[in-house]
């Protein structure tokens, strides 16, 4: 007989968008669930601080770019294992959410995974593994239901809820993401605007900053940021996403050519079209360097979308019901 002290729903938060999604999920339920992290994310840990029950830290052991551990596959594996057995599991997508998503599986537990926003045309491979154990795949767009024609739920941009009203602070956010994207970078310090650039692991300290640009290299309120912009310059992430939803700014997604594992250039278009953004590609192909200035003269105010996160939410908690 299954204790009735049994943990519930498990979020697994792989750091930097699918850390995100986990926060957007966790900010609809009425109960806070327990939350697995990237050993050694500060970021995603604190996140998870205000949201979470309970923390676990798991290896991240691939990244973006492609970089691979052995040894980090069997200390996820390890830490993984040591993770109590949970009714329902959402993972954000990454390979992170590998280990522990099979594990809990094999305890048992039913699975769902939310698919990147940006994997129109490709699947994430992580998600395409853990689609063939899972109860549903999370998709936000009707477009995506070719993927998993026969698991995918499609239930609208996952997205979080807007903490603050949209304004115009007459300045251009530009984003790199936990990656970092240092190229966009240094076209950014060229504009002829007010800039804010959030720099990722680059050290602003190192730039030459001049003073119409304000730059950090991460901010837990990053939403603060993209409610007072006029315009969101960013990679083929999910903050295109929530600039948008949330906040209705118009948006630039330049491609980043260097993440590998991530989203193809065909996906990131039809990403950017999607959301009613401008498509750049990366600043590596850019032989005209007005470019960007000339880009930002010429957005147009993104398509209307509503968040479907509540919609997510409740088909989780429907699950929760019947295991009761």
């Amino acid at each position: 007989m299954r204790s009735t002290v049994s943990p519930k729903v498990l979020l697994i938060a792989s750091g930097g968008g699918h850390t995100g999604f986990a926060r957007a999920i966790a900010q609809h339920m009425p109960f806070k669930p327990d939350f697995v992290v990237p050993r050694g994310d500060k970021l995603s840990a604190q996140i998870a601080l205000t949201n979470a029950s309970r923390i676990y830290e798991v290896t991240k052991w691939r990244s973006p770019d492609g970089g691979s551990s052995g040894l980090g596959a069997l200390r996820s594996l390890w830490e993984s294992l040591r993770i109590s057995r949970y009714d329902i599991v959402l993972a954000t997508g990454s390979n992170h959410s590998i280990f522990p998503s099979l594990v809990q599986r094999l305890k048992g537990a039913k699975l769902y995974v939310v698919e990147s926003q940006d994997r129109i045309v490709t699947k994430g491979k992580a998600v395409y593994l853990l689609s063939f154990l899972s109860k549903g795949v999370f998709l936000h767009w009707e477009s995506q239901r070719r993927l998993y024609p026969r698991k995918g739920i499609v239930v609208g941009p996952i997205v979080e809820k807007p903490r603050y009203f949209p304004s115009d602070m007459g300045y251009v956010l530009v984003t790199t993401g936990s990656m970092g994207f240092p190229r966009l970078v240094k076209r950014a310090l060229k504009l002829r605007r007010k800039v804010v650039i959030q720099t990722g692991p680059l050290d602003p300290s190192d730039l030459s900053v001049g003073e119409n640009v304000t730059a950090f290299q991460f901010d837990p309120d990053l939403e603060r940021w993209i409610a007072g912009a006029s315009i969101v310059v960013t990679h083929q992430g999910k903050t295109a996403m929530e600039a948008v939803v949330m906040y209705r700014k118009p948006v630039v997604i330049v491609y980043n050519r260097d993440w590998r594992r991530a989203a193809s250039l065909e996906d990131t278009k039809l990403y950017a079209r999607e959301l009613g953004a401008t498509f750049l590609d990366d600043p590596l192909t850019w032989r005209d360097e007005s470019i960007l200035e000339r880009t930002l003269g010429e957005v147009k105010p993104p398509k209307p979308h509503e968040s479907g996160t509540p919609k997510l939410v409740d088909i989780i908690l429907g699950e929760v019901e019947e295991c009761g």
